[in-house]
């Protein structure tokens, strides 16, 4: 694993602004997190999320993100890591990678600890 100072910036993007990998897998987990962020706001962590060009891909999050764009929060936290710190390893924002755990290995090679925490949180990393 590299050891390099943080790569990202923490900051707030509108969830329509934001791309997930794939939508969410749980409808009613969706359907918790809703009644949740209605009563308490976003829940959790930033989101993990890869930035092309401008355009934002989500690497952890997507029930968190689909419920955010169900409730049109304004914005929702992010962590935001330039592609470039991974296209080096073979992968792009949206291409290369399928599984959580395969992201979080792209994320122990780049040696962003936040990023690695982040991922190393998401369920099926595990």
């Amino acid at each position: 694993m590299n050891s390099v100072d943080l790569l990202g910036v923490e900051m707030i993007l509108g969830p329509q602004e934001i791309i997930p990998l794939h939508g969410s897998r749980g409808k009613q987990q969706v359907k918790t997190l809703v009644g949740d962020m209605d009563e308490n706001g976003m829940p959790g962590r930033p989101l993990l999320v890869i930035e092309r060009d401008g355009t934002y891909f989500a690497w952890t999050g997507s029930h968190r993100l689909t419920a955010a764009v169900e409730e049109e929060f304004a914005g929702v936290p992010c962590y935001v890591i330039p592609e470039s710190a991974i296209i080096p390893y073979g992968v792009t924002a949206d291409q290369g990678h399928v599984e959580d755990h395969e992201r979080l290995a792209i994320m122990r090679m780049v040696g962003d600890q936040f990023a690695i925490d982040l991922m190393g949180q998401e369920g099926r990393c595990n």
